[in-house]
């Protein structure tokens, strides 16, 4: 089998590249940033949008595609950013979509943003309609709309976390603050939740979803609130943790849960996440100093909200 992995360079990427590569599978690995070399690995430094040469060649003889490059951060509100989303969100897509060959199955990493939040309090539900607020979330719609009518596994992550996350989210913004002694920031209320999801769990969950047309939530249907988070980060590291109370913006809905049932009828399990087990690796996995091309810009992976 040879697997393409676009955004192979980011913090999910890396996750599912490892996988693939474990289960004996050779994996070309797309993204515009550098990545180490791998046995199994085929490095393949180029962009989605680049016509004809190597990327069109590569899609001619995979035999399995998963798509999550793009232009991720819900609040990233610099200059520019609603073009690089919709050019990096939308158009690669659509690239993407045109040079899978008919019968190569296509998993496509949306978000689990274009649901608005939890509505209600109570899990989100494929069949919800889609509220996305922000342009983050509405270029994932847009890539959604895309896929509509083609037999494409539409995968809609909760809130990612684990070893080599992006540092501006919420747990590693949280951890390197407590190293230093800072305070926490928190948008809005420690009582707000997350469904946390373990990167690990996600790329293993992304290979058995391979081959199954439709929209699917990737979550563990288990709610974990900021406080709750704020205590594992304070276990791991040691530190008297302190908060940075800050309002929140529209982008940051109050609550974000899976509805997993779809999920566990398609691939037989649903992700379980140990808050403290996986805060422990991250925190591990940032305090060896390597380095981390994860950290550079470029063009990262989709991986679902921040907290």
């Amino acid at each position: 089998m040879t697997s393409i992995v676009t955004g192979a360079s980011g913090f999910l990427g890396r996750a599912l590249t490892s996988a693939l590569l474990d289960a004996g599978e050779h994996v070309i690995g797309v993204d515009r940033r550098p990545q180490p070399e791998r046995p199994g690995l085929t490095v393949l430094t180029a962009d989605l949008l680049d016509e004809g040469g190597a990327v069109d060649a590569a899609f001619a003889v995979a035999d399995a595609v998963y798509h999550l490059a793009g232009c991720p951060g819900v609040r990233d509100r610099g200059p520019g950013v609603a073009g690089r989303r919709h050019r990096d969100n939308v158009l690669a897509g659509a690239r993407v979509l045109a040079l899978v060959r008919p019968g190569v199955p296509l998993v496509v990493a949306s978000s689990s943003s274009v649901y608005g939040g939890a509505s209600g309090g109570r899990p989100s539900r494929e069949s919800d309609s889609l509220r996305p607020i922000g342009g983050y979330a509405r270029s994932k719609a847009a890539l959604e709309r895309l896929c509509r009518g083609r037999p494409v596994t539409v995968v809609r992550p909760f809130t990612v976390a684990g070893e080599g996350q992006r540092p501006d989210m919420a747990l590693s913004l949280w951890l390197a603050a407590a190293v230093a002694g800072r305070p926490l920031p928190v948008l809005g209320s420690l009582d707000r939740t997350r469904d946390v999801t373990d990167v690990r769990q996600v790329a293993r969950a992304l290979i058995d979803l391979t081959g199954v047309p439709g929209v699917v939530n990737l979550g563990t249907g288990r709610g974990h609130s900021l406080r709750a988070l704020a205590v594992a980060v304070a276990e791991v590291t040691g530190a008297e943790v302190t908060f940075d109370l800050l309002p929140a913006p529209p982008v940051e809905p109050a609550d974000s849960l899976a509805d997993t049932r779809r999920l566990r009828s398609l691939i037989g399990w649903t992700p379980e996440t140990d808050l403290l087990a996986l805060v422990r690796r991250q925190h591990a996995y940032a305090s060896t100093d390597r380095p981390d091309p994860v950290h550079a810009p470029g063009l990262p992976s989709a991986s679902g909200t921040l907290l």
